[in-house]
């Protein structure tokens, strides 16, 4: 008898655990933006004691994270950016 592994499943699951890698990740940098930005934006804040510039700075920073996770799903689906 031959010991041969039927393979026809794994290059899928690679795929798949590849696109979770790839979206986790890009979650995480939309989440780390909005929390730097807001952070920078309640500095802001603080000094100039009005309360505007924390929301400026986590709507900044949804907008950049946003864009790096549209940027990285076109990289994924193979577009051009």
């Amino acid at each position: 008898m031959s010991k041969i592994k039927d393979d026809r499943g794994s290059g899928q699951k690679n795929e798949e655990w590849k696109a979770f890698a790839v979206f986790s990740g890009a979650s995480l940098q939309l989440l780390v933006s909005m929390i730097v930005f807001g952070f920078l934006g309640h500095a802001l804040s603080q000094r100039w004691n009005v309360a505007w510039p924390t929301l400026v700075g986590v709507l900044f920073g949804l907008l950049a994270g946003v864009y790096g996770l549209s940027f990285l799903i076109k990289r994924f689906l193979g577009e051009k950016p």
